[in-house]
């Protein structure tokens, strides 16, 4: 019975994780094409597609929460159907603030690159 919960925990992780991902790309590539374009209409259709984006985020979240798993390490165990002893989870509890500051640098330096690159291809159809 653990197993197949435990097994239930880990598909649900990864169907909220590849549905994010596929989200989170459609998002950063849309934004400047759907403004461009479509003005107004195109911010109200990336709203849209940024709320489903971000309730999907959620739910990734929820599940690494239950699981309590926040790290990279964590996460790779969890999905192979192991636990991380006490030691190395105290470990990784130490890195957990460091690496959501990193993270966020990260995607935010990846968000910028993307936006600067689609202004690029898009000048000549900017007005």
């Amino acid at each position: 019975m653990k197993v197949e919960i435990k097994k239930s925990e880990i598909e649900k992780l990864n169907h909220y994780g590849n549905i994010f991902t596929l989200l989170l790309l459609v998002t950063m590539v849309s934004a400047v094409p759907l403004m461009i374009f479509l003005n107004y209409y195109g911010m109200i259709i990336f709203s849209v597609l940024y709320a489903i984006t971000m309730y999907f985020a959620h739910k990734v979240e929820k599940c690494k929460k239950d699981n309590d798993v926040q790290t990279f390490k964590e996460i790779l165990s969890f999905t192979e159907g192991m636990r991380l002893d006490e030691i190395e989870k105290n470990q990784e509890a130490g890195k957990r603030p460091y690496q959501k500051i990193l993270l966020m640098f990260g995607c935010a330096l990846i968000t910028l690159v993307v936006y600067c690159l689609l202004l690029w291809i898009l000048k000549p159809y900017i007005v």
